[in-house]
């Protein structure tokens, strides 16, 4: 822990910078580093205010915030984050603060795509449970930037029994981006869609790929979800896996 005359140096920076800046009402702690530096509270800055918040983090963990008076914690499920306010002053967060978090977000906006409500369709029409996101040790991806190890390609549902492959695309109108980086990525989709093809083909599965389009979608391409037309769609893509009704 650190010893008291330095959390006093601490506080007298933190105030002095309140002072010196009237019109901040709170900032996050890396910005009181240099400062901290300046004081001989620090020998130097690492991580962009992690001597700091590593102060802060054991005087909560030691029920000892108060020592720091100035010092805020917002806490997420995922982190805290470390913030100094001016005293008779407010933090007010600058975005709404989520109850979840990032990873179950994450999991949840997966489960609301249009590609998982598609392939919970086909599951239910072939009774089968698919593999999502399958991936192969042979379909991989570019090397990565620093040139070591390269990232396996997932297929969006693989029906082992079935030998079959699906993939959920959508049509790329490379004339109609003007972004390089746009313009990048989406022939880098193209390639890892070739790259696919000869993966699945090789083992000898067959591959299906779906356009969005064949369904009805709104008009920001989404779609619609008629549930009964859709799977009307699907029986008809999938006549060769279905079972005689």
């Amino acid at each position: 822990m650190m010893s008291e005359e330095n959390i006093e140096k601490i506080n007298e920076v933190i105030n002095h910078y309140f002072d010196a800046n009237t019109t901040e009402d709170w900032i996050p702690v890396k910005t009181i580093m240099p400062a901290l530096i300046t004081a001989g509270v620090f020998t130097k800055d690492v991580k962009k205010g992690f001597p700091i918040r590593k102060i802060l983090r054991e005087l909560d963990e030691a029920d000892s915030l108060s020592r720091i008076p100035t010092a805020h914690a917002e806490r997420r499920p995922e982190n805290v984050y470390w913030y100094l306010v001016k005293p008779g002053k407010t933090y007010v967060p600058k975005e709404v603060i989520s109850p979840i978090s990032k990873k179950e977000q994450n999991r949840l906006n997966i489960e609301n795509s249009d590609e998982f409500y598609l392939v919970n369709l086909c599951d239910e029409l072939l009774e089968q449970k698919s593999s999502r996101k399958h991936t192969f040790d042979t379909l991989v991806g570019n090397l990565h930037k620093r040139g070591k190890g390269r990232t396996k390609l997932p297929l969006d549902a693989y029906y082992e029994d079935l030998k079959l492959v699906m993939e959920f695309v959508k049509t790329i109108e490379e004339a109609d981006v003007e972004d390089e980086k746009e313009q990048a990525r989406l022939l880098q989709i193209k390639r890892y869609n070739q790259l696919k093809k000869k993966a699945i083909l090789k083992k000898g599965l067959r591959l299906m790929e779906i356009n969005y389009s064949i369904f009805e979608c709104d008009d920001s391409g989404k779609l619609v979800r008629n549930t009964e037309a859709d799977i009307l769609v699907l029986k008809e893509k999938l006549k060769d896996f279905l079972k005689a009704e």
